[in-house]
């Protein structure tokens, strides 16, 4: 590397990373006018998760609340309580505050365990509680 290619080097590296607090009117790409902001967003709740089995099907209903940051929801069902596998994929309404939602499917002839897995745009998720479908009660 020749000292004038090195020299080059050091001030594009000074350019493009200068020390946090010193301002770099001569940044590519760099604008001191625009500015983000971050965010941040309640997630989604189930405020309410109710089962049921009704003409032979297996209906579940929650309402959310923050429904506008919920991106979808997992219906998993067990069972055996510990392993669960996912059942169906709902998408969210974006309607801001609280929304109702819905699953069905053929009722079987074993009990079933099922919960709701709520997934954040921003990624995050949580589980709802467990709610058990019998047939035979």
């Amino acid at each position: 590397m020749t000292k004038f290619t090195a020299f080059v080097f050091i001030v594009a590296l000074r350019i493009f990373f200068h020390p946090s607090g010193t301002q770099n009117n001569f940044a590519p790409f760099a604008s001191p006018s625009l500015s983000a902001s971050v965010v941040s967003l309640t997630p989604a709740k189930i405020i309410s998760l109710r089962g049921n089995i009704n003409n032979n099907k297996v209906t579940l209903q929650w309402v959310v609340d923050a429904n506008e940051t919920a991106d979808k929801f997992e219906v998993e069902k067990s069972a055996d309580g510990k392993t669960f596998t996912m059942a169906a994929l709902v998408f969210g309404t974006d309607k801001p505050e609280t929304d109702n939602y819905m699953f069905f499917e053929k009722a079987g002839k074993k009990k079933v365990l099922y919960r709701i897995k709520i997934i954040s745009k921003t990624g995050h998720s949580e589980y709802s509680d467990i709610i058990e479908i019998n047939p035979n009660v």
